[in-house]
């Protein structure tokens, strides 16, 4: 796939995010008429910039903002 398309998903799923705060993968590629696929490659993108956060939760992939992340050591 073209960076370029990845980027501009990556956009797409930015704005989405700041809409809905948190979302899972499948839910989202709905959400944006976008392949699973499609939709992950972008989440990467945007996880490589730290600008989302990854955690799995019953199972399924959820995705949250940047602003939402929280981190613990130990």
């Amino acid at each position: 796939m073209d960076k370029k398309i990845v980027g501009l998903n990556a956009g797409k799923v930015w704005q989405a995010l700041n809409e809905v705060k948190e979302i899972s993968i499948p839910e989202l590629a709905r959400k944006l008429n976008l392949s699973v696929e499609s939709t992950a490659l972008a989440i990467g993108w945007l996880a490589r910039e730290n600008k989302v956060c990854i955690q799995r939760i019953n199972g399924l992939i959820e995705v949250y903002g940047e602003d939402r992340c929280s981190f613990s050591f130990g």
